[in-house]
């Protein structure tokens, strides 16, 4: 697998990841303002995980998946983080966490270089991204 595939993978990763998380996280929202906020964010999530999968496919690639165990960790992370705590400024926080792993694990790929400008100008779109959310979802704490 070259740079470009593993940058892609990553991406996908990363933005299923996010998506999944806010799944996981909308019902246990009861603030407007920070569900709609994350009603944008899965949809953005969503779009880049498209273009993601589409963009491996034009390589004769199959997005990886999350594994079922990493998953159910994350599923399972967040229930208990949120049982006690439902709190706006608590989902927030766990939702920056989150993102800012994101940003930490595409910085890392990006940082191997080696990567075409169409897959590292997509990275930097979806990097771009994660960052505006953690100053966003600031706003909630």
């Amino acid at each position: 697998m070259d740079n470009n595939e593993k940058l892609l993978q990553e991406v996908y990763r990363n933005v299923k990841m996010g998506g999944d998380s806010i799944v996981n996280l909308l019902d246990k929202v009861d603030d407007k303002k920070l569900r709609g906020e994350m009603t944008v964010e899965l949809d953005a999530y969503r779009r880049f995980s498209n273009e993601a999968g589409q963009k491996l496919n034009e390589r004769g690639l199959k997005p990886q998946e999350l594994s079922p165990v990493a998953k159910t960790s994350a599923k399972v992370g967040m229930a208990f983080n949120t049982m006690l705590d439902t709190t706006t400024s608590h989902i927030a926080e766990m939702m920056i966490n989150g993102a800012t792993m994101g940003i930490i694990d595409l910085e890392k790929q990006l940082n191997e270089g080696g990567h075409s400008p169409e897959a590292k100008a997509f990275a930097d779109d979806v990097l771009e991204f994660e960052k505006n959310t953690v100053e966003r979802l600031g706003t909630f704490l």
